[in-house]
């Protein structure tokens, strides 16, 4: 994250970020605020392996499973620019930061 938050911020943070949520656990809408962006990316990276390398195709089928809007683009290029996922510069690998 670009700025460290306490854990009370957290969880303040945490509790408001529900209500971008589906039923299903789904991101149903990507937060205007920062610290809500940062958390809700953290909660897809989540989804990736440590040491494991993926193809672009795999990464967007974990994100589409974790958003129920179409922005999976959105989503890896921000995964990527709070480095949280790494990716050789062709975009044929992708790895958990």
């Amino acid at each position: 994250m670009d700025r460290e938050m306490t854990q009370e911020q957290r969880e303040a943070y945490e509790k408001k970020l529900g209500m971008y949520y589906d039923a299903q656990g789904r991101l149903k809408q990507y937060p205007s605020k920062r610290p809500l962006r940062e958390i809700a990316l953290s909660k897809i990276a989540a989804h990736f392996e440590k040491d494991r390398i993926y193809t672009e195709k795999e990464v967007n089928e974990i994100i589409r499973q974790s958003i129920s809007f179409s922005d999976v683009e959105l989503i890896r290029r921000e995964m990527f620019e709070k480095k949280l996922i790494g990716r050789l510069r062709d975009g044929s690998q992708y790895w958990k930061e």
